[in-house]
């Protein structure tokens, strides 16, 4: 993880004020492409924590929280995992269950995320979650989630058959108590979380 964040693999897109290096989404695909020629894992590991972690709290964060992740981020120091799939859900995340109620003191997040790239060695989660009604897909939002709060499980997945360079976990999270400013707060609706998949198609 130091070397690749040495060689400025992490968050090329990124502006240099937040630790990352101001470069194109085409040098950041080259960046990508030259990882895939020796492991798809690595690239995989590369690819999530620039586009799924660093490229929302960038697009929909505070400006305190891009302060305190992105540069952690951009030196390894830190890494982050992505939350959107579900055991019932996969390729339909308008249907997710995971909620979000929001209380006087913040937030308490509930539910099940699958097939979390880089879970098992992360220090925090993009968990995307609904905020109001399960029929409402506007409601749905993203939260920043510590992973070693109360009330979170990680579960790494053992024996795949491809990608085995790249960790993959699911994620419970019960009753887990967020501050206010977990929320990122220009998240909102089913955009959000596309947004951020379309930014990892150049990875």
């Amino acid at each position: 993880v130091g070397e690749m964040a040495a060689l400025g693999c992490f968050g090329p897109t990124v502006p240099v004020e937040y630790g990352g290096a101001g470069r194109s989404g085409l040098d950041y695909g080259l960046i990508m492409q030259e990882l895939e020629r020796c492991d798809s894992g690595i690239r995989s590991f590369c690819s999530v924590q620039s586009s799924l972690v660093m490229y929302p709290i960038l697009a929909f964060g505070t400006e305190e929280q891009k302060r305190h992740w992105l540069p952690a981020m951009a030196k390894g120091d830190a890494i982050g995992c992505f939350g959107l799939t579900e055991p019932d859900f996969g390729s339909n995340p308008a249907g997710m269950i995971v909620h979000a109620r929001e209380t006087a003191d913040g937030w308490v997040l509930n539910g099940v995320k699958r097939w979390l790239s880089n879970g098992p060695s992360a220090d925090v989660g993009v968990i995307w979650a609904k905020t109001g009604a399960m029929d409402d897909a506007k409601s749905v939002r993203g939260f920043l989630v510590p992973l070693d709060l109360p009330g979170v499980t990680v579960h790494q997945v053992h024996d795949k058959y491809s990608l085995r360079v790249s960790e993959s976990s699911w994620m419970e999270f019960h009753d887990v108590a967020l501050p206010k400013d977990a929320l990122l707060p220009k998240s909102g609706g089913l955009k959000s979380p596309l947004m951020c998949l379309t930014q990892a198609r150049y990875g």
